[in-house]
């Protein structure tokens, strides 16, 4: 085991600072120009009653958003800081889960809380989106640190009995349902069988708070007004919606397969401690949360994508349990995993599936590292930006970005030669031009 998890440290240092690195030159993008325009316009208020009325339910999310500082932040300071304050959050979270739950010291709890992100990092679908994305970041990544100090929370309340940490995970859990549409469902399972579980009256309330807001985020107007209008047989239909699911759960089941020997090693002694405080009956109840939200997505024919993420790594999580009962001693061939981690992103599907392509992101941020010139992608969208604000003509032709990174999260603008794309409609608005395109 000591020979893995240092291995894994070590490339948890480097990966941690490469994250970090790379963050310097992070811009503003694509969203973030949409919520800072329609709140200008529209006021915090009318703006997230317009975005739940016409755009969706993530009451949290949205409204986190509303406040991006992109007007007043012109040399964009906060894209840059932000996502370093989401890695040390995480790693900071998850020290305090393994410090409280396994009475480790600080010192090994940030280890292995450093570990851990390595994994979470390793697992994600589109780490552009996730991490670096300003707007996109809050909906999806602060989540689940949120969700850690859930966990953090309500452990407290059950070991001290005090009413202030239980009202801090009744918070949280508002604000979780609230966050995106997978969380949420993935925290709903956990409170259903939380209360089969303990009887207790505050597990009916937070059962009761997660109920109230879930129906607040699935029943909102703007879902309704975004789902697909098919004209197709019915037949045809749900058939397209189990192929979805299959599709997303086999691709998930494959990712984390291949990891979880190294992860098996890496966190032997917390999954034996899980493992001899529960049978493998309620390991099994646990992980089968993960296929709700599974099967939710395959509903609306949702491909694998940034909206499951929470659930690679939920699955991850309660898989390894499941796996420790019966099949522990696939932790002797961690160092298959461990080289697995380091091969380049796979080229089997065309561009409009290319999410399902299996990267585990290391090899992508050791190149963006290395070779990009990231110096140069942040003056290119200096520069844009610059003569954005300042011609007096309504409307532009730009030169295209040249230096386009890997990790860091870009989307260009439409040319001359194509239609009006929505990178292009958010930047008229914002810049209140009439005609932006690239040459």
């Amino acid at each position: 085991m000591k020979l893995a998890q240092n291995i894994i440290l070590f490339l948890s240092v480097l990966l941690f600072f490469g994250l970090i690195y790379i963050s310097f030159f992070n811009v503003y993008q694509t969203d973030d120009y949409i919520y800072s325009y329609s709140t200008k316009k529209l006021g915090i208020l009318e703006n997230i009653q317009d975005f739940y009325m016409n755009w969706g339910g993530r009451y949290f999310g949205y409204t986190v958003n509303m406040f991006t500082p992109l007007s007043r932040d012109p040399e964009n300071y906060l894209p840059k800081i932000y996502p370093v304050i989401l890695f040390f959050a995480f790693i900071g979270v998850s020290a305090l889960n393994f410090k409280k739950y396994f009475k480790y010291s600080l010192r090994e709890s940030i280890v292995k809380g450093l570990l851990l992100f390595f994994f979470y990092t390793i697992l994600l679908v589109n780490i552009s989106e996730h991490c670096y994305w300003f707007t996109g970041s809050n909906v999806y990544f602060l989540p689940i640190i949120l969700s850690g100090f859930l966990l953090f929370f309500y452990g407290k309340f059950q070991e001290s009995g005090k009413k202030i940490w239980f009202y801090l995970s009744v918070l949280l859990i508002a604000i979780l349902m609230g966050s995106n549409e997978v969380l949420a469902l993935i925290l709903l399972g956990i409170l259903v069988y939380f209360n089969i579980q303990n009887k207790s009256k505050e597990a009916r309330i937070l059962l009761a708070v997660g109920c109230v807001g879930i129906l607040v985020t699935f029943l909102a107007p703007g879902n309704f007004k975004r789902l697909l209008d098919l004209d197709e047989p019915f037949y045809r239909t749900w058939l397209r919606r189990i192929a979805y699911s299959v599709a997303n759960t086999g691709y998930i089941s494959i990712k984390v397969l291949l990891i979880l020997p190294l992860f098996i090693k890496v966190f032997e002694k917390e999954l034996n401690e899980i493992k001899n405080k529960i049978n493998i009956k309620k390991a099994l109840i646990i992980w089968s949360i993960s296929f709700l939200p599974l099967v939710f997505l395959g509903y609306i024919m949702n491909i694998i994508g940034r909206q499951f993420e929470h659930i690679i790594f939920f699955y991850l999580l309660s898989f390894s349990v499941v796996t420790m009962f019966k099949f522990e001693k696939i932790k002797k061939i961690w160092w298959i995993s461990c080289l697995i981690i380091f091969l380049p992103e796979t080229n089997f599907f065309p561009q409009n599936y290319a999410n399902f392509n299996l990267d585990f992101n290391v090899n992508n941020l050791a190149d963006e590292v290395l070779n990009t010139d990231l110096k140069m992608y942040d003056q290119e969208i200096e520069n844009r930006v610059y003569t954005l604000k300042n011609s007096p003509q309504d409307s532009l032709i730009l030169d295209k970005i040249k230096m386009v990174p890997k990790v860091l999260y870009f989307g260009e603008m439409s040319s001359v030669d194509e239609p009006r794309g929505y990178v292009n409609m958010q930047q008229e608005k914002y810049f209140d031009k009439k005609y932006i395109r690239t040459k």
